[in-house]
């Protein structure tokens, strides 16, 4: 039986070669042959990276690992920026953001202002 079937099937892969080379242009053709040496040159790159994940995680079955210890959240600086002439006009009302709570603060509740331009370094 395959004595029959592996020529039959060469065969008539050749012959549809054949009829669509004959009918297609030269790009599209470029085209095809682009596409198709493109996906060979995958499949051996798809085995080989199928057979390092495979050996990894054969290689993992036995063993744990710890998890690292938690790290504490620090929050970052809070900038404001003002601009002075909608302190002055009034036009802009200005609303308050309340402060979180000091058991959630990481220095205890108390708000460190720098003031850019002022002779001492933290108020």
């Amino acid at each position: 039986m395959k004595k029959i079937v592996v020529p039959t099937m060469l065969g008539f892969g050749v012959a549809i070669a054949l009829i669509i080379g004959q009918r297609m242009s030269t790009d599209a053709m470029a085209v095809v042959i682009g596409v198709v040496v493109g996906v060979a040159s995958s499949v051996p790159t798809s085995i080989l990276l199928m057979a390092l994940l495979r050996r990894e995680r054969a290689g993992m079955s036995g063993w744990r690992q710890e998890a690292p210890p938690p790290v504490p959240q620090i929050q970052p600086p809070n900038f404001i920026v003002l601009n002075p002439s909608d302190l002055v006009s009034g036009r802009n009302p200005q609303f308050q953001v309340p402060l979180p709570p000091p058991e959630l603060s990481v220095d205890g509740g108390m708000r460190r202002l720098r003031v850019v331009g002022d002779e001492e370094e933290w108020s």
